[in-house]
């Protein structure tokens, strides 16, 4: 059984991660803006009847690699959850990340808010140690910091690395 839960901030490499841990672990894949928000861009919320739906469905699959950075959808997860990865990275390897990854909007249905939403984005995620809510460095160190199962927290792109072909020799012990 492998239910693994990835956190961090934005830009950290989680959906990169969660996409090379599903292939070799041959999980499900789940990212956890798709389940917060409706598909056609970064626009407008699921109702909490939808996400709450949706999570318990995922839940009850014996294999997945759930990430995000939506701490209130991450905390629902941790009682199922029987190993965490918290993508603890410097902000200007984030910034980096964001920044080569760039707004997606041709991906959303409108282009130019999707680019006024990217620049936003980069200044909230240049807030994460500074916030207060669920989505930030404090309460993702918090949810690492109390979880009893097996757990990592990786600095930097070696340490992912590392993690990764230790995962895939199926003797990870890098903590």
């Amino acid at each position: 059984m492998n239910k693994i839960l990835i956190f961090g901030n934005s830009g950290s490499g989680k959906s990169w991660l969660s996409g090379e841990l599903s292939k070799r672990t041959k999980s499900l894949e789940v990212n956890l803006d798709s389940i917060f928000w409706l598909p056609g861009g970064y626009f407008q919320k699921r109702s909490q009847e939808a996400i709450d739906q949706r999570i318990n469905e995922i839940k009850s699959n014996d294999n997945w690699v759930v990430e995000g950075v939506f701490g209130s959808l991450i905390e629902k997860f941790i009682p199922a959850a029987s190993e965490i990865i918290f993508l603890d990275l410097p902000w200007d390897e984030c910034k980096g990340n964001l920044i080569n990854r760039g707004s997606e909007s041709s991906k959303q249905l409108n282009q130019d808010l999707a680019e006024r939403n990217f620049n936003k984005l980069v200044t909230w995620a240049s807030e994460y140690k500074n916030r207060s809510s669920k989505a930030s460095y404090s309460f993702h160190n918090q949810l690492f910091q109390s979880f009893q199962r097996k757990k990592h927290r990786l600095k930097n792109r070696e340490e992912i690395n590392l993690y990764l072909s230790q995962a895939s020799s199926q003797t990870c012990t890098y903590t």
